[in-house]
């Protein structure tokens, strides 16, 4: 008999053999193969995650740029002037009120936030607050003159600048809430399996007999839809597109194994 976690890989290939072996592992085994197939789940998004140059600030500050309107951007288009990363501008008021919030555009002495979201464009940074709490707090990088022409430029300098400054955070944040997501569907496709599988443990016409052999049987199905889910996550799928492969072919793969097995260890033949 192979080491593990060499006999869990090889119990993989081939369908009856996949039910076969739903003996060998340990609990602990069984554990540390769990967090092993939702770690490989993560790899594609680890890698998308790496890669990204910006990510968009208002998934993070709901409505952030509804606030800019169209009197905001008039009155950067003809006021505002960013050089040198250093924004001045021509309106001594530079404060616009709108129903999604404040935008105050320019240094502004003594200047008291109100609770309402306020995006405050500083001399050399972007504050965004809200009830009295900073949210972010964005040094003028990408944000430039041609920046100022548009909201759809503008809003996608600010999301630039946020994202590079706070990459490792946002970085963090996604992956960990990739895998809170894995999990979820993890547990409930191994656990909720496993548990209809015990269920028919005093019929007659099948022969899982303990909850471990179940959850053992069950990451078998699981090992082949996973390794194919990551595949498809490193040619550039989304998150949803992984989950709903390994979802699809876990069942499919389920299917198969009734038919050819029943489920039955009579039926199984060397």
């Amino acid at each position: 008999m192979l080491p593990y976690p060499f006999n869990y890989f090889s119990s993989l290939i081939g369908f009856r053999k996949n039910f076969a072996n739903r003996r060998m592992l340990s609990w602990f085994q069984l554990i540390f193969t769990s967090i092993f197939l939702i770690s490989l789940s993560l790899i594609p998004v680890a890698i998308q995650t790496a890669s990204l140059t910006s990510y968009a600030l208002d998934t993070f500050v709901d409505k952030a740029f509804d606030t800019l309107d169209e009197d905001v951007m008039i009155d950067f288009d003809h006021h505002a002037q960013m050089k040198d990363h250093v924004l001045t501008t021509e309106n001594p008021e530079g404060i616009h009120h709108n129903t999604a919030g404040t935008v105050i555009i320019g240094h502004h002495d003594e200047l008291k936030l109100g609770k309402e979201l306020t995006l405050y464009f500083d001399k050399e940074n972007l504050k965004i607050t809200k009830e009295g709490k900073e949210l972010a707090n964005i040094r003028y990088q990408a944000i430039d003159q041609k920046a100022l022409k548009s909201k759809e430029a503008l809003t996608k300098a600010i999301s630039k600048d946020w994202f590079q400054q706070n990459r490792l955070v946002i970085s963090l944040f996604l992956v960990l809430s990739a895998g809170f997501l894995f999990s979820i569907n993890f547990a409930f496709l191994a656990l909720g399996a496993s548990f209809l599988l015990y269920l028919t443990k005093k019929s007659r016409l099948f022969s899982f007999k303990t909850f471990k052999e179940c959850y053992h049987f069950i990451l078998n199905c699981l090992g082949l839809p996973t390794i194919i889910g990551l595949i498809c996550g490193l040619f550039g799928q989304s998150l949803p597109t992984i989950i709903t492969v390994q979802n699809i072919l876990f069942v499919l793969y389920l299917v198969i194994i009734f038919y050819k097995t029943h489920f039955r260890d009579e039926d199984f033949r060397n």
